[in-house]
């Protein structure tokens, strides 16, 4: 593996500029430089749900759990407990563009870190002992209660959260054919059935350079460091015949807005309202979404809070905000709200009255969202993890690592106007979605 390119490319709030390895297969390691007794290394893989397809749904989240589960050369929990004993945090996590795998190490324990990291990565085995046997997720537990059971316990859990089940509703709806429309954990059958080989396939196939990233932030001597990388990320080619993902057609407005509504053991309503927007690497306009979410219900300032929490005598909303989800093929901007079910008829109409009211922005709410992305932008440099993070995001869901340095002279640009003209574009109350769950005492009124 010899490097092909290699890239200074200055990144903010940094006193050095980041050291960018392009590899001859595609393969790229990030040298981040700052001060800290603490190293955090990141492998970032450019796969999620959204690489996979109605027969291996959950398989990127299940992958996750396996790598830890041993390789050629190290067993199954053998990492785990040498980082634990050298101080070590570790974790990953998987979503729909990416899945990624961190640890935060005292500097002086970075090279056994990597080299671990870097063999779990590229030789992960997945023991068919450590996935544990098939079964019937709605018969008897099996007896070897291994991985597979505690995905599916997992899938369980969430299956008795109201916030996850009113968004598994509102994210099948919002889509008609992407891969974004399941949910990342998959199913309780999948799992539960779903084979090693099977497995092996998906890693072989997502799980390559081209499609690999490494982030290391801290305090090291770069040419050591890349060296060590070289050494310890050699990938091995397979012979599997490649898992096939659904076919991707980007999909930035909801074609058939509706609303569902379910039932379920509750005593308060929930609902959320979701919208489809455009790619997160449209910086303008994502950063234009993030403002209009802070505006709208990120905190007690904000305008759903504030009207409909705050002034209010007798208040029927318990809880409420907004949030934007930035995507590879495409942006979310959400609402969501636990209210007095009592209210049922008006709720989803009040709230497209406040999307629809952002055609309308004043200058001082402008200026406090302004403030706080600044704000945010600059938190996210104070901490090498939140250093590789960030580098992760622009790399992984962006595929452009210069957009950071583009990101404060961009948010200067945005003013009112141009608020008010992406409100309009995707957060028309015509171009929502609702999910909705009520007390089943209500379904009983109807």
């Amino acid at each position: 593996m010899e490097i092909t390119k290699h890239e200074e490319i200055i990144y903010p709030y940094l006193e050095n500029p980041l050291d960018i390895y392009t590899f001859d297969n595609g393969y790229k390691a990030v040298l981040a430089y700052k001060k800290s007794p603490i190293i955090n290394i990141s492998s970032w893989v450019k796969t999620g749900s959204i690489n996979e397809n109605s027969q291996n749904n959950g398989v990127s989240h299940f992958v996750e759990h396996l790598l830890f589960k041993g390789t050629n050369k190290y067993p199954a929990g053998v990492f785990d407990k040498t980082m634990e004993q050298l101080g070590g945090i570790i974790n990953a996590a998987t979503w729909k563009d990416y899945t990624f795998y961190y640890i935060n190490i005292p500097k002086e324990h970075y090279k056994i870190a990597l080299e671990m990291h870097g063999d779990m990565i590229v030789d992960a085995i997945f023991p068919k002992e450590e996935i544990g046997s098939a079964f019937n997720p709605e018969g008897k537990a099996p007896e070897d209660k291994r991985e597979r059971y505690v995905v599916i316990e997992e899938i369980k859990m969430g299956e008795d959260n109201n916030w996850r089940k009113v968004y598994k509703s509102l994210n099948n709806v919002m889509y008609e054919k992407h891969p974004y429309k399941r949910e990342v954990i998959g199913t309780k059958e999948i799992i539960a059935n779903i084979s090693q080989e099977e497995i092996m396939r998906y890693y072989k196939t997502f799980y390559t350079p081209e499609n690999i990233t490494t982030i290391v932030a801290g305090d090291f001597d770069k040419n050591e460091m890349i060296n060590l990388i070289k050494e310890n990320f050699k990938f091995k080619k397979s012979n599997l015949e490649p898992s096939k993902p659904d076919e991707r057609i980007i999909e930035t407005r909801i074609k058939n807005p509706q609303t569902i509504i379910n039932y379920s053991e509750v005593n308060t309503g929930y609902l959320m309202i979701g919208a489809l927007c455009d790619s997160a690497k449209n910086l303008k306009e994502t950063i234009a979404l993030d403002l209009l979410s802070t505006i709208l219900g990120d905190g007690k300032s904000s305008r759903l809070y504030s009207a409909l929490i705050e002034k209010p005598d007798e208040p029927y909303y318990y809880q409420i905000e907004s949030c934007h989800y930035q995507f590879r093929d495409g942006d979310n901007f959400f609402i969501e709200a636990n209210f007095d079910a009592d209210k049922k008829d008006i709720v989803i109409d009040e709230l497209k009255g406040y999307l629809k009211n952002l055609e309308h922005i004043n200058e001082d709410e402008f200026n406090k969202a302004k403030k706080r992305a600044k704000v945010n932008f600059v938190q996210d440099s104070e901490m090498v993890a939140d250093i590789a993070d960030s580098i992760g995001y622009w790399m992984s869901v962006c595929d452009d690592i210069t957009l950071a340095n583009k990101y404060l002279d961009t948010l200067d640009k945005i003013d009112c106007n141009y608020l008010e003209e992406i409100a309009r574009k995707y957060l028309n109350p015509e171009y929502v979605s609702a999910s909705m769950i009520l007390p089943k005492l209500s379904e009983e009124k109807k």
